[in-house]
């Protein structure tokens, strides 16, 4: 199983590398796809991110587009005035959105269900409004104008640079979750999940746990976030209101909480459906609420419990 799971991985990473190669054939139209491609790598990174909150540590997170927010705009700001490069635009944007999500993960030691989801809503909407309000540092509904990106000094901007950076980003992302969740800290993350009662009895701290599991989760939207900023080249509140929120929610939900497979699953098929409909306004978000009501219904696991290879019997 583990063997197929590599050679699955391996061959995804390779296409996903050969792919620019293959669109040159479409000409100026790759620009295009390469955008959409970029996009779609940066938003499985949330979407991991948030699957490790919801289904890693069992706490529900309505208010990530809040933590994505504070990423790109933290690398918008460092970029227009201080020029500062790729990398440390990204780990900056993860870093505050960490910082940022003590407001939300320390009423999550008391909090559960779905009264942790209005809090978490309530950030994701502050965040949206102070960007909107708090012109002279986010511009306000104008927005900020990024300058091209840089790495050492090396202008970085084109698409298909722009798209190895993301793809590099996600396979990344997707290494360090999946070795966190094998350590101490990952399996403190399931027992809180399994039974909070059990796990405070075998030791695991609970309050200390749960405010980890959103400073993870938020370092890794907020990393997304500053790579998102860089890739569009220009950030402003309507990038991050609620329906981003309900994007990201819907990949997690789509996908199958509690498998990075999943997420990415959940975001092909999410961003897929979000693209293909865009020329109509709300279209997407209507498909994709028939498709959650249908999900709980009749696939409380998503697509990882429909493409699970069941075992034979014997």
């Amino acid at each position: 199983m583990s063997i197929r799971r590599d050679v699955v991985a391996i061959v995804f990473v390779a296409v996903c590398a050969l792919l620019p190669l293959a669109l040159q054939a479409i000409g100026q139209r790759q620009v295009y796809w390469l955008f959409v491609v970029s996009e779609l790598f940066i938003f499985a990174v949330v979407a991991i991110s948030l699957d490790l909150l919801m289904g890693r540590s069992g706490q529900i997170s309505l208010g990530h587009s809040g933590f994505f927010a504070v990423g790109a705009y933290t690398a918008a700001i460092l970029n227009e005035h201080y020029r500062v490069d790729v990398v440390l635009s990204l780990l900056a944007g993860g870093l505050l959105s960490a910082l940022a999500s003590l407001i939300v993960g320390l009423p999550a030691t008391r909090l559960r269900g779905h009264y942790l989801g209005i809090v978490t809503l309530g950030y994701g909407i502050a965040v949206d409004q102070i960007a909107l309000k708090w012109d002279a540092l986010t511009g306000g509904d104008q927005g900020i104008h990024l300058h091209q990106p840089t790495f050492f000094g090396l202008k970085i901007g084109s698409p298909v640079a722009m798209y190895y950076i993301s793809l590099a980003v996600l396979v990344v992302v997707i290494v360090l979750t999946w070795n966190l969740l094998r350590t101490r800290i990952g399996r403190s993350f399931a027992a809180i999940r399994d039974s909070e009662v059990a796990a405070a009895a075998m030791g695991v701290p609970i309050a200390r746990t749960k405010v980890l599991a959103f400073v993870c989760s938020a370092f890794l939207a907020g990393v997304a976030g500053a790579l998102y900023a860089f890739l569009a080249g220009f950030v402003a509140p309507e990038d991050f209101g609620i329906d981003q929120t309900l994007l990201f929610f819907a990949m997690v939900v789509i996908g199958g909480m509690g498998s990075i497979a999943g997420a990415i699953g959940g975001t092909v098929l999410v961003d897929g459906l979000r693209v293909a409909a865009s020329t109509v306004s709300g279209l997407s978000l209507a498909i994709l609420g028939g498709v959650i009501v249908l999900v709980v219904l009749f696939a409380p696991s998503g697509l990882k419990g429909l493409l699970r290879v069941k075992p034979r019997s014997r």
